[in-house]
């Protein structure tokens, strides 16, 4: 009975809801129409966004992949999107570092595609100054090429005991304990020439040629280890002992390390090269801490908006200190160090050396927002492909606004220079309807496609 009436009080309690539901529909219903309609124009206007999103990738099917790759008619490579012109550039996991025991030469095989890293892999460009000719500890016997004049005397750039080998080691597990870059060593990638270029190629620094920008916008942080024979007896490091010291001198850590081997890196010409693309290559600070930086890294960074260099020396392995963090180099740097007149151990690179000045010098014109005049003192062919590289590099950082912008100053220079019928142009087309997909302006994309 006790059931049956409560089952009653229930029936009786949902009919008096249901009642009180209807007229409180029937007193919104005078509101309730406009709310209506604006909920239905949404779901039309959604509707039509997704029509537009499957027309444009229908257009993109039709027509290629998701990056243009042009004729070259400009003296260009050709026009690649960001996946193609990252393809080649491979990078060596920090893990298989550590089990190898020496800095690897590239025909050891250890090294991954760029392309196959996840979003949340730390990456580290080494730059560094090569220390010896080949010795029979090397870890490897140097193939006798017959279009390069190796043999024997090929250049290596660690020395008998692997004290450079040691350094780097040191220096990102001090990063790591520091919390500077992530903890595990699967999450952690460094690019050095040794390993990721491929030595017994023709002209290994061809390599480099198309790639440069791409490389150094892929990297976190550059990070330099300096073997010092002298520390702490050399009579250069007298009153610049301290870090504080080195940070305080005039030009900071760069002018403050006494090491003399850290002042032949400032001689050299690809040492001088790698150091300034890092300082100009776009750095984006939108997700440093997805990627991994933290601690006194992630201040730095934040603090000085810029790609940051550390150097690592036998100074600090000694004294079980940090890293050194160089301060941002200044606009005149590239007039003051020249790479292109920086020594080389091979003059055949010179011409490329030069090549990549030109490279940076455009750059920073970019960077400056004078492009009219860039294309006036380098010619429109050099300008844009530059334009296409710092695209890419925006697109590596999701940073998809920029990269529309500079590819849209590409396509107005390609247009007025080649006509609208010219293959670049169309590359450059099918280039922005990626972006504008990526941004989710499905319209823009398609009209870019057609």
């Amino acid at each position: 009975e006790r059931e049956k009436a409560i089952a009653v009080d229930a029936a009786l309690a949902k009919e008096e809801a249901e009642v009180k539901k209807e007229q409180e529909k029937a007193r919104a219903a005078g509101d309730a129409a406009p709310a209506a309609k604006a909920e239905a124009g949404k779901a039309q206007e959604a509707a039509d966004a997704e029509k537009d999103k499957e027309a444009a990738v229908a257009e993109k099917e039709q027509h290629g992949s998701s990056g243009a790759h042009g004729a070259g008619g400009t003296g260009q490579v050709g026009i690649l999107s960001a996946f193609q012109a990252t393809k080649g550039i491979k990078f060596l996991p920090f893990r298989k570092v550590l089990s190898f025991g020496k800095i690897p030469r590239s025909s050891e095989g250890l090294t991954v595609q760029a392309t196959d890293l996840g979003d949340d892999t730390f990456k580290i460009f080494v730059s560094h100054r090569w220390l010896s000719s080949w010795w029979p500890g090397a870890g490897f016997q140097p193939p006798k090429l017959d279009h390069r004049p190796d043999g024997n005397d090929e250049g290596h750039p660690d020395r008998a005991g692997h004290p450079k080998y040691k350094l780097l080691v040191a220096a990102l597990q001090r990063m790591q304990a520091d919390g500077w870059i992530p903890k595990d060593d699967g999450k952690v990638v460094i690019w050095i020439d040794f390993a990721c270029i491929d030595q017994d190629g023709e002209n290994p620094a061809d390599e480099l040629n198309e790639s440069m920008i791409r490389l150094v916008g892929l990297c976190d942080m550059v990070v330099t280890p300096v073997v010092d024979d002298e520390w702490p007896d050399g009579e250069d490091w007298e009153g610049f002992k301290s870090r504080s010291d080195m940070e305080g001198a005039v030009g900071g850590v760069a002018e403050g390390y006494k090491a003399k081997a850290w002042k032949e890196y400032w001689k050299r010409a690809w040492c001088l090269l790698e150091m300034l693309y890092a300082a100009n290559v776009p750095f984006s600070l939108e997700l440093v801490e997805e990627r991994g930086f933290g601690g006194d890294l992630l201040g730095f960074v934040r603090d000085k908006s810029v790609r940051p260099h550390a150097l690592f020396g036998t100074r600090e392995f000694k004294l079980e200190e940090a890293p050194l963090l160089l301060a941002p180099l200044k606009d005149d740097v590239l007039a003051t160090n020249d790479p292109s007149k920086g020594q080389l151990t091979s003059e055949n690179d010179r011409s490329t050396i030069e090549r990549h000045v030109r490279e940076l010098l455009i750059t920073n014109l970019v960077r400056m927002r004078e492009i009219p005049r860039a294309v006036s003192e380098y010619g429109h062919a050099q300008v844009t492909e530059v334009l296409d590289k710092l695209a890419d590099v925006h697109e590596h950082q999701c940073e998809f606004s920029h990269q529309a912008d500079l590819l849209q100053e590409a396509l107005h220079i390609r247009r007025r220079e080649l006509g609208d019928d010219h293959v670049d142009v169309a590359a450059t087309y099918n280039n922005m309807g990626v972006v504008h997909e990526k941004l989710g302006e499905y319209k823009k994309a398609l009209e870019y496609y057609n």
